[in-house]
C-alpha cells in the first residue's frame, strides 16, 4: 500500500478536478439563469400586488421553514410524512446510508435516536447485503454447474455467467424501474434512470424521491416493491462493484507483467508443457464460480501474522512427562524428568566401579579366606597391635578389598645428599617385594 498511495491519491485528486470543472461548466450558468428569474419574479410580485418587501420576504421565510419541516408549501393536500410508511421508508434511508435529505428528524429525541439506530442498524445493512449479494453468486455457480454437465467449454460458461449477471442486473434495476417511475410519478425516462443510480448508489441527494408526492394516489404495492427494488439494486450493485474492481486489479497486474518482460527481453508466453496441458484437459471442473474473489485472503503482514497466532493456538503443546531431560537439568518439573542413558565410555567406567563396590562373598567361602589368612598375616610378622598402629604399617580397605605395606622398620632408608654438601630433609626407602602381605577378599 506505501508504493500505491502516491498514485492513488493522485488519481483521486485528478479525478476530482476534472469532475469539478466540467460539472462547473454544465451547472454554472443554470444557476445564474434561475437566480436571476427569481429576483426578477420577485420584483414583479411587489410591483402587481403593492406588497412591501418585507412583507414578502416574511412570507418566503415562512413558507422555507414549513418546507424544511417537511410540510407541502404548494396546493392544499398535506401528505403526513411521518405516518407508519413513511417512517419505514426514511428508516430505510438510514440503514442503507441512501440518506435523502427531504425528511429528517427536528426533535433533540428523534436526532439522538437517529443517532444509536444507524450505529446498529448500518452494520446489520451491509451484512444483510451483503449475504444477498452471495445469494446471487451461488445462482451463478449452480447455472455454471449446469452449463457444464450439458458439456459447455469452461470459457463459454464463464462469459455466458458473466454476460447473463450484467444483463440482468442492468435489465431489472437500471433500465426497467425508469419505465415504472415515468408511469407512476410523472418523470422523464432520464429523470427515471438518475433517480435509479443515485438511490442503488447510495448518493441520495433527494431532489428526486419516489413514492412522496402528496397529489399522486399511490398503489397499495407500489411502495413495497419499490423498498424490495431498492435492497435488492443494491446487492447487485455492491457485487457488480467488486467484480469491476477485481478486473481492474487483474488487468493491471498483466500489464505490469508486460512491462517487466519487455524491459527484460524475455518472452512473455511461454511454450505449455504438453504434459501438464494434458493433465489441465483432464481434470474438469464441476462448476464455475466467477466471484471466487470474494473468498480470497489478502496476504499482508497483518493476516499472516494472525494466522500464525491462531495455528500456535489451535496446536497442543507436547505432554511434560514424555520430556527427556539430562541429571544436570534442574527445574520446577523435576518430578516428570527422566534421565538420559550414559555414553557407553561412561557405562565401562560405571560397570568397573559397581563391580568393586558391590562385590560379595559366600559365607561357605568366607570360613576358608579366613582360615587362609591367619598364617599368612603370620607368616608376615604383622600382629593385631601393628596393623592399628598409624606409625607403623598402614592399611587400606575398600569394601572387602585390603593392601597391606610392610613395617617401616623393614626398609633400608638412605638419605639424600644435597649437591653443595650436607645432607637434606628427603630420605630414600627401599622394600624388599613380597606378595604374600596382600590379601584379596572377592
Amino acid at each position: 500500500m506505501a508504493d500505491k498511495g502516491p498514485f492513488l491519491t493522485s488519481c483521486i485528486i485528478f479525478y476530482l478536478s476534472i469532475g469539478a470543472a466540467i460539472f462547473q461548466i454544465f451547472e454554472e450558468p443554470n444557476w445564474k439563469a434561475a437566480r436571476d428569474k427569481y429576483i426578477e419574479q420577485k420584483e414583479n410580485i411587489l410591483r402587481s400586488n403593492n406588497v412591501t418587501k418585507e412583507t414578502l420576504d416574511e412570507i418566503l421565510k415562512i413558507a422555507s421553514e414549513a418546507a424544511g419541516q417537511g410540510v407541502a408549501i404548494t396546493g392544499d393536500n398535506h401528505r403526513n410524512t411521518w405516518d407508519w410508511g413513511n417512517s419505514v421508508i426514511f428508516a430505510a434511508t438510514i440503514v442503507t446510508t441512501i440518506g435523502y435529505g427531504n425528511v429528517a428528524p427536528k426533535t433533540k429525541a428523534g436526532r439522538v435516536f437517529c443517532i444509536l439506530y444507524g450505529l446498529c442498524g448500518i452494520p446489520l445493512c451491509l451484512v444483510w447485503i451483503s449475504t444477498l449479494g452471495s445469494f446471487f453468486g451461488d445462482r451463478t455457480k449452480r447455472l455454471s454447474g449446469i452449463l457444464i454437465e450439458k458439456g459447455v467449454s469452461v470459457k463459454k460458461v464463464q462469459l455466458t455467467c458473466t454476460a447473463l449477471f450484467l444483463l440482468w442486473g442492468l435489465l431489472v434495476h437500471l433500465v426497467i424501474p425508469p419505465l415504472v417511475f415515468m408511469s407512476v410519478e410523472g418523470w422523464s425516462y432520464l429523470e427515471g434512470i438518475y433517480f435509479s443510480f443515485i438511490t442503488l448508489t447510495t448518493v441520495g441527494f433527494g431532489d428526486y424521491v419516489a413514492g412522496v408526492n402528496p397529489d399522486i394516489e399511490y398503489p397499495r404495492l407500489y411502495r413495497i416493491m419499490a423498498e424490495l427494488w431498492m435492497y435488492m439494486g443494491l446487492a447487485w450493485l455492491s457485487l457488480f462493484f467488486s467484480w469491476n474492481v477485481h478486473m481492474v486489479v487483474e488487468a493491471h497486474k498483466v500489464l505490469r507483467k508486460k512491462r517487466q518482460h519487455r524491459h527484460r527481453n524475455r518472452p512473455l508466453y511461454m511454450e505449455p508443457d504438453p504434459v501438464q496441458q494434458q493433465k489441465q484437459q483432464d481434470v474438469r471442473p464441476t462448476v464455475v464460480d466467477i466471484f471466487n474473489f470474494l473468498s480470497e485472503k489478502d496476504e499482508d503482514y497483518s493476516t499472516v501474522i494472525k494466522e500464525i497466532g491462531i495455528n500456535a493456538r489451535k496446536r497442543k503443546p507436547p505432554p511434560i512427562q514424555n520430556i527427556n531431560r539430562s541429571k544436570s537439568c534442574s527445574d520446577i518439573l523435576a518430578d516428570y524428568i527422566q534421565t538420559l542413558e550414559h555414553s557407553p565410555r561412561h557405562k565401562r567406567h560405571i560397570s568397573l566401579s559397581e563391580v568393586f563396590a558391590n562385590a560379595t562373598v559366600d559365607e561357605s567361602q568366607q570360613e576358608e579366606e579366613e582360615n587362609i589368612k591367619e598364617p599368612t598375616s603370620e607368616a608376615c610378622g604383622i600382629t593385631d597391635h601393628e596393623e592399628n598402629r598409624k606409625d607403623g604399617s598402614s592399611e587400606s580397605v575398600n569394601d572387602g578389598i585390603t593392601f597391606t605395606s610392610p613395617d617401616s622398620d623393614a626398609a633400608e632408608e638412605e638419605k639424600v645428599q644435597h649437591p653443595d654438601g650436607g645432607e637434606t630433609r628427603f630420605t630414600i626407602a627401599k622394600v624388599a617385594e613380597n606378595n604374600n602381605c596382600i590379601d584379596e577378599k572377592g
